[in-house]
């Protein structure tokens, strides 16, 4: 599993300090199917401010973004396009 963990922190950090990527890997991310994208944007998250802050700018309880983004999660339409429009947002910022 070590190697699934660096890979995985080397997109998460690709994804802290490079916009551009963070925008291809955002809409990659939408054309994937449900499992990967929610994995995705999970990553995002991670990367980009952490979930208790943007569960506070999504107006999301931190525990829910986890409920939404979770393996096991059965998330609403409107709460995963929260968290993409949020995270695209913050791309632009």
């Amino acid at each position: 599993m070590q190697g699934v963990r660096d890979h995985k922190s080397v997109i998460v950090k690709r994804l802290k300090n490079d916009k551009v990527f963070r925008k291809a890997y955002l809409n990659e991310a939408l054309n994937e199917g449900e499992p990967v994208v929610l994995s995705m944007l999970r990553d995002a998250m991670e990367a980009t401010r952490g979930f208790a802050k943007l569960a506070k700018k999504s107006g999301l309880a931190r525990q829910s973004l986890y409920e939404v983004l979770s393996d096991k999660g059965n998330p609403e339409f409107g709460s995963v396009w929260k968290i993409v429009h949020l995270l695209r947002k913050i791309n632009k910022e």
